[in-house]
C-alpha cells in the first residue's frame, strides 16, 4: 500500500526524489513478497506410527512432534525447541484430523509430566 501511495505521489510531483522513492518502495514491496512466498514454503507431512507417536517430515528432515494444544478446530504441534506446526481442521480430511487428535491426546496422557495437577490428588 505504501508503494502504491509513493508511486501516486511520484506521478503527481514528477521530481527525481519522488521517482527514486517510488522505485525504492516498489523494490521493497517486491522483496517483501518474495520473502513471504519463500517463508511459507511447503507444509510438513505428518505421520502417526504404530505406537501412536506423531512425527513430521519436511523435505528430508524427520522429527518427532509433541502436541501442545488441541481443540476441535486446531492442533498445535511442537517440533524441536523452536518450531510450531499448526494443523487446522480444514487442512486434513475428517478421519485424518480425528486420528491426529486421538494420537495427540493419547501421547499427552502417556507423558510422565503431562498432568502435574493430578499428581497431588490421592
Amino acid at each position: 500500500m505504501t508503494s502504491a501511495l509513493l508511486v501516486m505521489v511520484a506521478f503527481r510531483a514528477q521530481t527525481a526524489a519522488g521517482w527514486a522513492a517510488a522505485a525504492v518502495a516498489m523494490a521493497a514491496t517486491g522483496a517483501a513478497l518474495a520473502a513471504a512466498r519463500r517463508s511459507s514454503g511447503p507444509s510438513p507431512a505428518l505421520r502417526i506410527d504404530a505406537d501412536g507417536r506423531i512425527s513430521t517430515r519436511l523435505r528430508d528432515e524427520a522429527a518427532t512432534a509433541e502436541p501442545l494444544f488441541m481443540s476441535p478446530w486446531l492442533i498445535c504441534l511442537r517440533v524441536g525447541p523452536r518450531r510450531l506446526v499448526p494443523v487446522w481442521r480444514d487442512g486434513l480430511d475428517d478421519a485424518g484430523y480425528r486420528r491426529l487428535a486421538a494420537a495427540g491426546r493419547w501421547q499427552r496422557r502417556r507423558a510422565p509430566d503431562a498432568d502435574r495437577l493430578a499428581d497431588g490428588i490421592a
